[in-house]
């Protein structure tokens, strides 16, 4: 689930599919690093073949969360502990919106490996970020999902980690207010210098950003807030600025602005200098 609402915030070739895709349009523009700069425009095409094993690259899935559920389709595949997790929800959206994009990570995990949806097996970290149990996974497959609304995102890459995060925008949040709770001194002094109609896109810029990056790292909310900071123009290169005070820590760290739908804000955080983006739609 999106992790910003509980933190107080209202409510046909012969090539393999990642030959076929379309990867994010760049612009030609490189900052003085020479690190291009965040895509202008994605495409989301529907994948119309098993994804090949996503080496130097991440693959971005965006499901549509409100399509409606069959009668035991969905839950065919899930395990016992999800089933249980999906009853748990009191408004029947919530339950169906978990079944969705559970399943479809698991249909897509289980193409990315060969092996049936029903057999995927998680372990999860002491701050309870899922992943593969290792037994599974020779090839070191690495995944992160993010959810909001009626949208979830679903990255899948290997060997490096990563972590992606994808907000609803609500423009009635209090930015000023909830940047003092959540963004570091940087962050905050580079929000109130913008102009009071940039405040929002760029409080979600900034939220997603560091989310991804505390979703990459596994740690969660034990990994202080204000102890790191990332990039707050919402149009300009999205980075990682400084952890603990060391500017030389976001050279490791690749962040990408993802285009995921109107209305909606996204990032993605892999730790490496640079990788390969390919965009589809799940269906």
């Amino acid at each position: 689930m999106a992790a910003i609402q509980s933190k107080g915030l209202p409510r046909a070739s012969g090539r393999s599919l990642a030959e076929d895709c379309r990867e994010q349009r760049w612009p030609r523009a490189m900052n003085n690093s020479g690190d291009l700069t965040q895509p202008l425009d994605t495409e989301w095409p529907l994948a119309t073949a098993p994804p090949s094993f996503p080496t130097e690259r991440v693959d971005i899935w965006r499901v549509y969360l409100d399509r409606p559920l069959l009668e035991n389709s969905e839950t065919g595949v899930l395990s016992p502990d999800e089933i249980v997790r999906a009853n748990r929800f009191h408004l029947e959206k919530d339950r169906a919106h978990f079944i969705c994009c559970r399943t479809a990570l698991r249909q897509l995990l289980g193409k990315y490996l060969g092996i049936p949806a029903s057999e995927i097996q998680f372990r999860y970290s002491t701050n309870g970020k899922p992943q593969l149990e290792a037994n599974l996974n020779p090839r070191a497959l690495q995944f992160n999902v993010s959810h909001s609304a009626d949208l979830a995102a679903i990255a899948i890459g290997s060997e490096h980690r990563l972590g992606i995060d994808v907000e609803k925008i609500r423009s009635e949040v209090d930015t000023l207010s909830l940047s003092r709770r959540f963004f570091s001194l940087r962050e905050r002094a580079e929000l109130q210098t913008l102009p009071e109609h940039l405040r929002v896109s760029a409080f979600f810029a900034c939220w997603t950003r560091k989310e991804a990056f505390l979703k990459a790292t596994g740690e969660g909310l034990s990994f202080p807030l204000e102890n790191f900071s990332v990039s707050v123009q919402p149009d300009s290169n999205p980075k990682l600025e400084e952890v603990n005070e060391d500017t030389k820590v976001g050279e490791q760290w690749f962040l990408a602005d993802l285009h995921v739908g109107t209305g909606y804000r996204a990032a993605l955080a892999i730790e490496r200098r640079h990788t390969r983006l390919h965009t589809y739609s799940f269906g």
